[in-house]
């Protein structure tokens, strides 16, 4: 019978790790770890305010209300780049589903742009901050999701 094979990813606002797991007593290893901190092309390039409108005719001018603020900007781009790296990762086509664990507001941004494919695989998301957890203490986070 052949193993079922794991993708885990783990992230956060500043930080994106992926894992694998191999099947039953394969543990996990890690396949890949991007810091955005340590990318210069990933630092926000926002202004720091929306803009301002004159009506016409007249002398007032009008501020434009902010949508959302650049944290949740920045959050939704970087869960963009979290999940093409995933993407990229899955299309190889070794795994049979997904596991995500992000804090709150980066779990939501992470489940809004989630293709359909990645989607489909995923079986299990948490709302857990463990990308500072080492490698070797993950597995027992996982308990509930996959048999190491």
């Amino acid at each position: 019978m052949k193993p079922v094979q794991t993708l885990v990813l783990i992230a956060n606002e500043k930080e994106v790790r992926l894992l694998a797991n191999a099947g039953v007593g394969k543990g996990l290893r890690e396949l890949s770890h991007f810091d955005r901190m340590r990318d210069p092309s990933m630092h926000p390039r926002y202004s720091d305010a929306p803009g301002r409108s004159q009506a016409s005719p007249g002398a007032a001018r009008h501020g434009y209300e902010r949508t959302s603020s650049e944290r949740e900007q920045s959050r939704e781009a970087f869960a963009d780049l979290a999940l093409k790296i995933t993407a990229d990762e899955w299309a190889h086509g070794l795994y049979n589903r997904l596991v995500i664990t992000a804090p709150p507001e980066m779990l939501g941004a992470l489940r809004a742009a989630m293709s359909v494919q990645l989607s489909q695989a995923l079986v299990a998301d948490m709302n857990k901050d463990l990308i500072k957890v080492a490698t070797a203490d993950l597995p027992r986070h996982f308990e509930e999701v996959i048999v190491f």
